[in-house]
């Protein structure tokens, strides 16, 4: 552990560790462009200059070692000299279009510009080295070249993280510019993380590019729901983008308007959030893209029930009560085990609990499960080497232990449930999402068992053709309209947060299952996932020792055995 000091501070780090990484703890940040913490060192921008005592020159903080006793100086004036001029270099060829940049607003040569340059140039704006713009790599990112300062982030991530090497260097001298061979499109499923990478605006998102400023988003951390794994994400969104429609839906209604209310979508990307634990910097194109669906046409934003042989709009609180006097009815008709509930490996740990908790003690049934098919033993199987796994669920690990918590091993597999609705002995069903419905190995049946049972309901984010056999559906919040957790894989405990509030009268499953509660005669108190976490981590050993707020930013893993 080398003792070394830094502008004054003295810290001590293991060894191995560089001058950047040191100066890093201590909350000292070190211009670079090629460093990356998940990528080798290149040492080829020469931004990270410092000042070490008693070294004959300038040492690049990237790659240069802390030793016993190093002093070092990031902000001498030598330092930021060098810095200035590095800065300069890079700057030489740069062409002169922050206005219409998609980097603009978080670009490293505008940000280092305003803190170390300030300088004017001396080259022409005519003399410039002119290069190639607006190559299509395809789906998801375009290339200009010009702007590129060669500091090989692209080139490294698809050589060492990829492996597809697509990106290479091409030319020599000042025209040296990075590419694919004769512009191929990049055909790796992690594309869309060169944009992350690029320091400037040479790469950018096709999917992003000139929708909106950077300046006017706000940021949410969450985590992605595509797939086992939960790969951490920023949600980049904007208010002025969901607010409510200028047609409401009372007056849609009257006017005869769709059944489907087509919400604006708030948000506007999902990136990478750090977490060197699980999914270092990196996200896949497929995680990347998800948040498309938010928005779409089929979104549901209001309660629909089954009238006429037809599902039409109604209110949310007579939807509930139908819902409720639904179950009264049935579990008095033929008992308790004529209900059978399908939660959702897809729905947040305070959702499922509550879910299953309802189906144990209020319905008093048995008939709970949450799996479809096989795809559950899919958990840890990986898709690729490097973060996608088979199961593309988000809470697969957490809904088990859960399910194995609270109905201690005594709960009905799906199979089974829905076997017994097909022969009549189950006359509801309700499913926690209308993604299980979609991924049930044998639609047939399913259908089968829908079309024979009294009564059956579903809580939806999105209206699909599955659906049209069920007789009540709920709107459901999206991931990005709650808060609450998911376990990963492993049994990494992740807090998602809210970054804006639901559409409509769609609510948290957490939120519809207390109001249940509260219709059976339990009002369990509940005005947060906070406190349905609470009240999870009493009944699932698992999670014992946890609050919502104190996960850590990289999450907390519990026994999964």
């Amino acid at each position: 552990m080398p003792k070394v000091t830094i502008n004054e501070k003295p810290i001590e780090v293991p060894a191995g560790t560089t001058i950047l990484q040191a100066a890093e703890r201590l909350g000292f940040t070190i211009p670079h462009y090629c460093y990356h913490p998940h990528l080798s060192i290149a040492g080829n921008c020469r931004m990270c200059l410092v000042e070490v005592e008693k070294a004959p020159k300038l040492q690049i903080a990237c790659q240069t070692q802390v030793a016993e006793g190093m002093v070092v100086r990031t902000q001498s004036e030598k330092a930021r000299q060098a810095v200035r001029a590095t800065l300069e270099m890079e700057l030489i060829n740069h062409p002169i279009d922050c206005p219409v940049c998609d980097q603009a607003g978080e670009c490293g040569l505008q940000d280092y510009y305003m803190k170390y340059g300030l300088h004017a140039s001396r080259v022409r704006l005519s003399d410039k080295v002119r290069k190639r713009k607006v190559i299509d790599l395809g789906p998801l990112v375009v290339l200009d070249t010009e702007r590129c300062i060669l500091c090989s982030r692209c080139v490294r991530f698809t050589g060492e993280v990829t492996k597809t090497h697509e990106f290479q260097f091409f030319k020599r001298g000042d025209h040296t510019e990075i590419g694919t061979l004769d512009d191929q499109p990049l055909r790796n499923a992690y594309s869309g993380n060169v944009v992350d990478l690029c320091p400037v605006g040479a790469l950018t998102s096709k999917d992003f590019r000139f929708k909106i400023r950077v300046w006017f988003l706000k940021t949410t951390p969450s985590v992605c729901p595509l797939c086992a794994t939960g790969c951490n994400v920023w949600i980049d969104h904007h208010e002025r983008e969901y607010a409510t429609s200028d047609v409401t839906h009372s007056v849609g209604k009257a006017k005869g308007m769709p059944d489907v209310y087509i919400p604006g979508g708030g948000v506007y990307r999902l990136r990478p959030r750090r977490n060197d634990e699980l999914n270092k910097s990196w996200i896949c194109d497929e995680g990347r893209t998800g948040y498309k669906t938010l928005g779409a046409e089929n979104r549901l934003v209001e309660a629909l029930v089954k009238k006429n042989g037809k599902l039409t709009w109604s209110d949310y609180g007579e939807a509930l009560d139908l819902l409720h006097q639904k179950f009264t009815e049935i579990k008095a008709k033929y008992g308790v085990e004529a209900i059978g509930g399908i939660a959702s490996p897809q729905a947040t740990n305070e959702e499922v609990y509550l879910f299953i908790k309802y189906f144990k003690e209020v319905i008093g049934t048995s008939l709970v499960d949450l799996r479809a098919g096989e795809a559950w033993k899919q958990i840890e199987a990986r898709e690729d080497e490097i973060l996608r796994r088979l199961d593309k669920n988000s809470n697969s690990r957490g809904a088990f232990l859960i399910l194995n918590a609270i109905m201690k091993r005594s709960g009905k597999g799906s199979e089974e449930i829905i076997e017994a609705a097909r022969n009549g002995k189950v006359k509801a069903l309700v499913f926690q999402s209308h993604d299980w419905l979609t991924r049930y190995p044998d639609q047939a049946k399913l259908k089968e068992a829908l079309s024979k049972v009294e009564f059956s309901a579903a809580f939806a984010t999105h209206r699909i053709p599955e659906l049209d056999l069920v007789h009540l559906i709920l709107p459901q919040a999206s991931y990005v309209e709650k808060d609450g957790s998911f376990a990963n894989y492993e049994g990494r405990v992740q807090r998602i947060h809210k970054a804006f509030p639901a559409k409509g009268d769609a609510r948290a499953g957490w939120q519809i299952m207390a109001a249940l509660f509260k219709k059976a005669g339990r009002d369990l108190n509940l005005n947060s996932a906070s406190d349905c976490f609470k009240m999870l981590v009493g009944e699932v050993p698992a999670f014992k020792g946890l609050t919502l707020a104190g996960l850590p930013g990289t999450g907390a893993v519990v026994p999964i055995k």
